[in-house]
């Protein structure tokens, strides 16, 4: 029986240290009195929001075709509110922000990598129940690279994903729409037959006009 014991407890043991249990929590979260603890397996939040094109103060969710719409080489701001909602501190949070093909990277926190349009970031000591926020600046790109036969582009959309130091993650995307052609008439109407009737008719009269003064000079000399 005790070697069954002694058996069982050595098993536990092995087994502890090929999981590699110690490092996991070394790299975990930490409870509200400093001690290391393992991480929850989600409780973090992220939210993408876009700034609305006509009012600086306001940023949502997402602008449809509905919306006032972005044009060309405008520049588009983003927020990214990050959240632990969990009971537990995360000492560090990445956050990878993917941009559109439309949008060239102007500013923003961390490391921008031109050849795939992304952002990483990391926050540090994200406690438990509180949120922060990250602003990044876009340009849009010229009308040339958008859809030749379409005069507006929606479905735009910004990608940003959260993760935790126990792998716990959480993702959210924003859209929008660029305006690529002015809508409205862009050239004069032709004229039609009875515009063209009455331009004759005044022609005319012009051309009579003409006529009567010249006879009129002559009668005089």
């Amino acid at each position: 029986m005790k070697s069954k014991i002694l058996f069982f407890i050595a098993v536990l043991v092995i087994g502890y240290w090929i999981l590699d249990i110690p490092s996991a929590l070394a790299d975990g979260c930490t409870n509200q009195y400093g001690a290391t603890v393992e991480c929850p397996s989600t409780n973090i939040v992220i939210n993408k929001k876009v700034r609305f094109p006509t009012n600086v103060q306001l940023f949502v969710e997402n602008l449809t075709s509905s919306d006032p719409a972005y044009s060309p080489k405008d520049e588009v701001e983003y927020d990214v509110a990050v959240t632990n909602t969990s009971n537990v501190n995360f000492p560090t949070v990445t956050v990878i922000d993917i941009f559109p093909q439309y949008m060239t990277f102007l500013s923003g926190p961390g490391r921008y990598e031109a050849a795939h349009n992304t952002l990483t970031y990391e926050i540090s000591d994200l406690k438990a129940g509180t949120t922060v926020h990250n602003r990044m600046l876009v340009k849009v790109k010229d009308a040339s690279v958008f859809p030749a036969n379409q005069d507006i582009t929606c479905d735009i959309i910004n990608t940003a994903t959260a993760t935790g130091p126990g792998g716990q993650s959480d993702q959210d995307t924003s859209a929008l729409c660029v305006q690529t052609k002015v809508l409205g008439a862009k050239t004069l109407p032709v004229a039609g037959f009875e515009d063209n009737m009455i331009i004759a008719t005044f022609a005319a009269i012009g051309e009579m006009g003409i006529l009567l003064i010249l006879m009129g000079r002559k009668r005089i000399v």
